[in-house]
């Protein structure tokens, strides 16, 4: 049962969104998609809180066959039972995985394929100890598309990290979730109004192969 400050939400709609600031446009040539912690712990934590999981799941899987079938580098990161620093504050409430494999495992719907990369995480921000920097220079991407959870921490700190080592980050906004709707909504109206750009699952779709890709949004 969720907690007050828990309640259900969905995903925002996209009449919602804060108006973009960046200027920029996603060019397919330039973009990767980034799946940040979509593990079966975290989206059991997440149903726990009556966040739109199952909406997130299906968002991602929408972007990452649609990805992959204009050939556009998917990449993985998966937090780790040993990821928070004992003692750090900032951690305080987040949730820990345990320590069997299972619920480490990213969810089955959306599980990496052959010519995806995953990268271990071990810090809010996707960038920091992954290599994933290098990775993305090495397939000539800079344009990281942001889904996955938690909006508030993984995807807002990655985003900002990514525009601070001059890349163009996109943050999916119905493509990422949180356990309270006032923490997505924070996070995505921060990302727009400082470091990023914000679209949604069929803007996102639609550029990265056309009306074929927007058939397997619902």
């Amino acid at each position: 049962m969720s907690s007050p400050d828990m309640a259900p939400y969905v995903m925002p709609d996209p009449a919602t969104l804060p108006p973009d600031r960046s200027g920029w446009a996603i060019d397919p040539r330039r973009a990767a998609l980034l799946v940040l912690n979509v593990q079966n712990h975290l989206l059991h934590v997440l149903r726990e809180s009556s966040a739109p999981a199952d909406q997130l799941v299906a968002g991602v899987g929408a972007l990452t066959e649609s990805a992959r079938a204009a050939g556009i580098p998917v990449l993985y990161t998966v937090g780790t039972a040993e990821r928070e620093p004992t003692g750090r504050g900032i951690a305080f409430g987040h949730p820990r995985f345990p320590g069997d494999d299972d619920s480490r495992a990213v969810v089955d719907a959306i599980r990496p394929q052959v010519g995806d990369s995953v990268l271990a995480a071990k810090r809010f921000s996707a960038f920091a100890g992954t290599g994933l920097r290098r990775r993305l220079a090495e397939v000539g991407r800079d344009q990281p598309v942001i889904v996955g959870v938690f909006a508030r921490t993984q995807v807002l700190l990655t985003a900002a990290d990514a525009w601070m080592q001059d890349m163009e980050p996109f943050v999916v906004a119905d493509a990422v979730a949180d356990r309270a709707r006032d923490d997505h909504r924070m996070a995505v109206d921060w990302i727009a109004a400082t470091c990023g750009a914000v679209s949604t699952v069929r803007g996102v779709a639609d550029v990265f192969g056309g009306p074929d890709s927007l058939a397997r949004v619902t």
